[in-house]
């Protein structure tokens, strides 16, 4: 039986003790210490584990957040049209949308945007006060590649009546973009709240504001964006199903009724965040690799010194 001790014992009178063995005993005591703490913590802490597959989301709609402040142009003249790759063109696209009427500042007026006809009268008014306008809330579009697009393109005809009574030849689309997001708003909110990756909304705080040169000049603006499904599962293993997405943006002057495109096209990867913790029987592993590790580290570093010591010591003699 005594053949199969791995942990055999020396005799006391065969240990023989060192300052150098003392002091790498002692640093090794810290260092494993140091690692324990950050382990443990690590430990405690929730991780996020980062999925891809291919997307599998049968829903033939997706749904647009935004809040879109618009400083030069009455709310009368405003649509949001939609356009795709199989051809549907949809003028003011269905969803619930609340259009405000700004003036000095300060909203005098808030109604929810219908299909209404156009109030010509209102909207000259609006035009010679220089009434801005700031569009809220959210539009449903097809969830295939295409665009939606904000312009006066139903009120063409009315347009070109108004602006020469203002002294305008062309709409100012000048736009500040307060949120732009895609999916359940309350989703993306309890997103935010509990996870820190992904790009739910890069286009926040975007300005575009046309100059004083450009005043009579129709300026078009185009925002090209990459859709991402993205589903994140918080540590309760709740499920939620929004998108991220990338964009980059231009504009050009044109001839023709100036607007704001958001082309966009949908990325056929889902991503997928889970959060969890660190399960107990892999802290025990790594816990273990870590007093093995040093313990084995610092038992050679001694052997290093412990046999220059004795070279030092024959050399002398």
């Amino acid at each position: 039986m005594l053949k199969f001790d791995l942990y055999r014992k020396l005799p006391q009178d065969l240990i023989e003790p060192s300052k150098s063995g003392a002091l790498i005993s002692f640093t090794s005591l810290i260092l494993m210490f140091i690692l324990f703490i950050t382990e443990f913590q690590e430990y405690l802490t929730q991780q996020v584990q980062t999925e891809m597959y291919i997307d599998q989301n049968k829903d033939d709609t997706l749904l647009v957040n935004m809040d879109i402040s618009f400083p030069k142009m009455p709310c009368d003249f405003i649509s949001i049209d939609q356009q795709d790759v199989i051809g549907t063109h949809q003028q003011n696209v269905q969803g619930e949308l609340y259009k405000k009427r700004i003036l000095n500042g300060k909203v005098i007026e808030s109604y929810l945007s219908t299909n209404e006809s156009l109030n010509l009268e209102r909207a000259q008014q609006a035009y010679e006060q220089k009434e801005g306008c700031d569009l809220s809330g959210y539009i449903i579009i097809s969830r295939v590649p295409g665009n939606f697009h904000i312009s006066a393109h139903p009120y063409g005809g009315q347009v070109n009546i108004v602006l020469p009574f203002v002294g305008l030849s062309t709409i100012d689309l000048s736009h500040q973009i307060r949120h732009l997001s895609f999916g359940n708003q309350n989703d993306i909110q309890k997103i935010r709240e509990k996870f820190k990756q992904g790009l739910l909304n890069p286009l926040d705080g975007i300005s575009r504001i046309k100059t004083q040169e450009l005043q009579n000049v129709g300026v078009t603006h185009q925002y090209y964006i990459s859709i991402v499904p993205t589903i994140y599962v918080d540590i309760d293993n709740k499920e939620y199903f929004v998108n991220q997405f990338t964009a980059n943006t231009n504009e050009a002057q044109t001839t023709q009724m100036p607007a704001i495109y958001f082309r966009y096209d949908i990325s056929p990867v889902t991503v997928q965040f889970t959060k969890y913790y660190e399960t107990f029987n892999h802290f025990i592993v790594q816990l273990c690799a870590i007093l093995g590790g040093v313990f084995t580290i610092a038992g050679i570093i001694d052997s290093i010194f412990y046999a220059l010591q004795k070279t030092k010591v024959v050399l002398d003699q």
